[in-house]
């Protein structure tokens, strides 16, 4: 069952504000939900966390039934998300969990690890310690909004120390469409002598450095006679505009066509998306997986597009 835009609970056009504030409110309700189930399951309590990190001394299994818990509700939801054409209250789906391990991966997840073994807070429960924590629940979750304030900029800075490893990655998932991660300016000659014509640019200018800014590759890539297209695919808001944009750039093409964004995911998924209902789902799931990724998770979205 799908659900489609003449559905009840999608936001009425002619009541300005309406998908606002039943977003809001539905965001309060989550959230309300969210911290109760911290406080209840003992998650606000540090030495809880602390005892399930401390593995080889007094060690405390609670945290496991937690984690446990919030991971099947979550695996019904994706399902459920699946089927779906869009969201009831508006907006675009996240994208389903990348399968990725990259440095941006390993060094987030070693940072957040290291923060919440010595504080025994996350996001959740900081947020909740204000209640209870005193001067060092808010220290605390003050550092954390500085650090994600701080972030982008720490990882622009890390995609910059690794754009040398995944340049000009080309895969070809037909002969005339192939996917890469992100490009230097000075890939653009390679490219056309390799006979793409169109270049596509799927990565928001915020994720990457100035000089490689969809604008900055265009003036280059135009100054070689190659047509570029900047549309950005931002995480979790994967449009059918977006989709649009793609085939039609494709459409015009006069040659093959090259899309990148950061790893090549984003640009293989708009890829199947764009042909959903042309190409049989398997042979597409097949074909991105011989390029290193993995696209099963979305099968139903994908035969839910073709269904259109």
């Amino acid at each position: 069952m799908c659900w489609r835009a003449a559905s009840p609970w999608r936001c009425c056009a002619t009541l300005p504000g309406c998908c606002d504030m039943r977003r809001l409110g539905f965001s309060a309700l989550a959230g309300g939900i969210f911290g109760a189930g911290l406080l209840l399951s003992g998650m606000t309590d540090t030495t809880r966390v602390q005892g399930w990190l401390d593995v080889f001394g007094d060690w405390d299994p609670t945290l496991a039934f937690v984690l446990g818990g919030a991971i099947l509700p979550m695996a019904v939801a994706w399902r459920v998300a699946a089927r779906m054409y869009h969201p009831v209250l508006g907006g675009a789906f996240p994208e389903p969990p990348k399968r990725e391990v990259g440095p941006n991966l390993v060094i987030g997840s070693v940072l957040f690890g290291m923060g919440w073994a010595l504080a025994g807070l996350c996001p959740g429960p900081a947020l909740a310690s204000l209640g209870f924590g005193g001067w060092g629940g808010l220290v605390f979750l003050l550092a954390m909004v500085t650090a994600m304030v701080f972030a982008p900029m720490v990882r622009q800075r890390i995609d910059t120390l690794t754009l040398f490893r995944s340049a000009m990655d080309i895969r070809a998932l037909t002969p005339a469409y192939a996917v890469s991660p992100q490009i230097e300016i000075s890939d653009l000659a390679a490219l056309k002598a390799a006979g793409f014509t169109t270049i596509i640019d799927n990565r928001p200018d915020g994720e990457i450095p100035a000089h490689l800014h969809g604008a900055e590759v265009k003036t280059a890539a135009e100054a070689l006679g190659l047509t570029f297209v900047i549309n950005p695919v931002y995480p979790g808001a994967l449009s059918a505009e977006v989709v649009a944009v793609q085939k039609a750039a494709v459409e015009a093409a006069s040659g093959p066509v090259f899309a990148y964004c950061a790893s090549g995911n984003r640009s293989s998924i708009v890829w199947m998306l764009m042909n959903a209902g042309k190409l049989p789902v398997d042979e597409m799931i097949a074909t991105t997986a011989r390029h290193g990724y993995n696209h099963a998770a979305l099968r139903d979205q994908i035969e839910a597009a073709a269904a259109r």
